[in-house]
């Protein structure tokens, strides 16, 4: 019996290998992606929900092409910013991206610090196809972020508390998920099927200070280097503030400034603000994940982080780099 159950389930040693690596907005995931990228032929596909919107380079600190050379990259620039992205369209494209690169005898490597999107790849999360229900989304678009966290406190808490401070799509969604199902979004959010491939996940974290002026030394560089002017031509382009895209931390604090709403010192401290929070949060999600091999990138180099998650790679890998 015992032979037969092994015929019919490969040895998980046989599976292909994806790396995923995670951690707080800030720690150098992009730079390190790269590195064992170019070491093991690899292929990056983007984790952040922020980076799939077409002309919003500056603030989700895209890679220029030149800096992509030579390493192929998916899930960057999928849609225009006034378009809503579901994370049920981005695991599907996400997978055929690491299909994709396995094909082709590529390493895929997953990158970001949106958890979400993290999960539906590694943990085979199981999302319902969306199917709006026109009058019930037109009834929830006239309520506050207040009330539809009431809402979605009172039919499911668990699902409230997981989802961050002005994310109304999210809240939105999750009412209508339950409208759609009559289950709980908690329990929906976490059904999950086998993955086809061998994960290991890689996490980058640094020390509280160390995190912080990195992330305010992050902001001072995107406002030197145009990100004023992006949101400019971004809203010059027709994007408003009810677009997804412009919910984006730094766009959101900006885009308020030149509405004459905020002074722009006020604008810069609250994204500065806001991204900690943010951090924070990516902080607590991933901690939560199971099986992370941790590296605490304060006072490092890139090429010593480099070193210690290659190490990790080429031991997963049985000892295979390129």
């Amino acid at each position: 019996m015992a032979r037969e159950k092994d015929c019919m389930a490969p040895d998980s040693a046989s599976l292909p290998l994806i790396v995923g690596i995670v951690g707080a907005t800030g720690t150098g995931k992009t730079a390190l992606a790269l590195g064992i990228a170019r070491r093991f032929g690899g292929s990056i596909i983007s984790a952040d929900s922020m980076q799939v919107y077409e002309g919003m380079d500056v603030g989700t600190a895209k890679l220029s092409l030149s800096e992509r050379l030579g390493v192929p990259h998916a899930l960057i620039d999928v849609v225009p910013p006034n378009e809503h992205f579901s994370v049920a369209q981005y695991q599907l494209l996400a997978l055929e991206a690491v299909n994709a690169a396995i094909r082709l005898q590529r390493l895929p490597i997953l990158v970001g610090g949106t958890g979400l999107y993290v999960r539906a790849v590694l943990d085979g999360y199981e999302f319902l196809p969306e199917k709006p229900d026109a009058s019930l989304r037109s009834q929830l678009r006239t309520l506050s972020e207040g009330e539809l966290r009431a809402c979605l406190r009172a039919i499911d808490p668990v699902a409230e508390r997981e989802i961050a401070s002005n994310d109304v799509r999210r809240l939105e969604r999750a009412l209508e998920m339950n409208a759609e199902s009559g289950d709980l979004p908690s329990v929906l959010k976490r059904r999950q099927h086998p993955v086809p491939w061998r994960v290991l996940r890689i996490g980058l974290r640094a020390k509280r200070a160390e995190l912080y002026r990195r992330l305010d030394r992050r902001v001072d560089t995107m406002i030197s280097v145009g990100m004023e002017e992006e949101v400019r031509r971004l809203l010059a382009d027709g994007l408003n503030s009810a677009d997804t895209a412009m919910q984006g931390i730094g766009y959101k604090e900006l885009n308020a400034w030149m509405r004459g709403e905020i002074g722009h010192d006020e604008a810069i401290e609250l994204w500065k603000r806001r991204t900690r929070n943010y951090a924070k949060r990516q902080e607590t999600w991933f901690r939560r994940e199971k099986d992370v091999h941790w590296i605490d990138v304060s006072n490092q180099t890139s090429d010593s982080v480099l070193v210690q998650a290659g190490a990790l790679v080429e031991s997963a890998a049985g000892g295979h780099s390129r």
